[in-house]
């Protein structure tokens, strides 16, 4: 996998969990946080599995997909905090 399509699966994943994030930020529901954090976790799981469960170049691939979903949801919970945050003080940017 090279960098540009690890970015662009990156970018992918995070329009994905974004979007999620942003249609449950509009009904004011907690469950915006739970997308992003519980993608987390998956590609924590999915990476360690990668590691230890597939292990050498057939891994990589799957570590590589793991990396990139785990870089969208910190970004995802990121941008959902700024939005709340935004909103928050009165600014009305979203």
């Amino acid at each position: 996998m090279d960098i540009n399509s690890f970015f662009g699966l990156m970018g992918a994943f995070f329009v994905l969990l974004f979007g999620a994030s942003y249609f449950f930020y509009r009904k004011n529901s907690p469950v915006q946080y739970g997308i992003s954090l519980s993608s987390m976790l998956i590609s924590i799981f999915l990476f360690l599995y990668s590691m230890f469960g597939v292990g050498g170049f057939e891994g990589m691939g799957l570590g590589a997909l793991a990396a990139a979903l785990f870089g969208a949801s910190v970004l995802s919970l990121f941008v959902s905090v700024l939005f709340n945050i935004i909103n928050r003080h009165g600014k009305g940017a979203v």
